[in-house]
């Protein structure tokens, strides 16, 4: 899916640079005016493939990253509902530590897990 978008936003970028050389070859104001209106469409059009291609690989690299994780997601000791992973950082070159927090009542829990 990421090469199509890479496409279809050259494709976009391409058609708004036609767009912007058509308008200044113009005299007509009203047809100038419309060739930059149709450039400004393309070019935001490129914008929305493009953000769309950032939410795409932010998907994917969460996904990648939550098969990744070297330990399971636990359950919460207070309320036995799931926690999800808040944030990992190096304790020593030996471990790390898994900071979990409660979906239902906020609680966290510090795991300490052997680091690959």
């Amino acid at each position: 899916m990421l090469q199509r978008l890479g496409d279809h936003i050259a494709n976009c970028l391409g058609r708004a640079d036609d767009a912007e050389r058509r308008g200044l070859e113009m005299s007509n104001p009203e047809a100038k005016a419309e060739t930059e209106r149709m450039a400004k469409g393309w070019r935001h059009l490129a914008r929305s493939y493009e953000f769309i291609e950032s939410l795409e690989r932010f998907l994917l690299d969460g996904h990648a990253v939550k098969n990744a994780l070297p330990v399971q997601l636990p359950q919460c000791p207070k309320c036995d509902h799931d926690m999800r992973l808040l944030g990992i950082e190096a304790d020593g070159d030996a471990s790390d530590l898994f900071t979990f927090e409660c979906t239902y009542c906020e609680h966290f829990e510090v795991m300490g897990v052997p680091a690959e």
